[in-house]
């Protein structure tokens, strides 16, 4: 099995950044995003597992792991590592600020923020989505997975329709694509369970 890999759409993705998007911006949002899943993987090394494939996807990296099983308090550690590393970083460069007021270090604090807040949203594959998951499958371990899926479409449907907004407004597609991501990894889920629920 292979150690990375990487998606077509994640290279399609980041093909058209690099063509369109400012450099300087895409470098600090990119060292963000490393920092990011540093966090998962240092929590994922605490929890005693080891990565066993690293993929990169349209809706971001993402970590495989084996070892022994990590209960539901270490599932919901492992999702918070990252948007944790984010916020710890935000606050890092907020204070580095106070003695070098230089504006990349602004810009490199508002791309923690944005990746913190925007990870944290109840949707998977999102962080937030991972860490709703594992509380209601504790919760409810027959009907978790589902209930999440469920959660997931809502908060897809509510960026989509703010997205549209932005697009219409600026041409701002970020989150009309991120609404998009999240029911594409949402719906196919839902719809196998409906159908196996009419078969029955």
């Amino acid at each position: 099995m292979k150690r990375f890999a990487c998606s077509l759409s994640f290279l399609i993705v980041a093909v058209y950044l690099l063509l369109s998007a400012e450099k300087s911006w895409l470098l600090l949002f990119w060292s963000a995003a490393c920092l990011h899943e540093l966090g998962h993987l240092a929590a994922l090394v605490l929890l005693g597992g080891t990565v066993q494939r690293f993929c990169f996807r349209m809706s971001g990296a993402e970590l495989q792991y084996c070892g022994n099983r990590i209960s539901y308090g270490g599932e919901v550690l492992l999702a918070l590592a990252g948007p944790i590393a984010n916020l710890l970083c935000a606050c890092f460069c907020a204070w580095i600020s106070r003695y070098w007021p230089m504006d990349w270090i602004y810009r490199f604090a508002g791309c923690h923020l944005v990746l913190a807040v925007f990870n944290l949203l109840p949707a998977m594959p999102l962080d937030g989505g991972r860490v709703l998951r594992t509380l209601l499958e504790a919760r409810f371990p027959m009907a978790g997975e589902q209930i999440a899926c469920y959660i997931s479409i809502c908060v897809g449907v509510l960026l989509l329709l703010f997205g549209t907004v932005l697009l219409m407004k600026n041409g701002n597609m970020t989150l009309f694509s991120a609404g998009g991501v999240i029911l594409v990894r949402s719906l196919p889920k839902t719809t196998l369970h409906l159908s196996e629920k009419l078969l029955k």
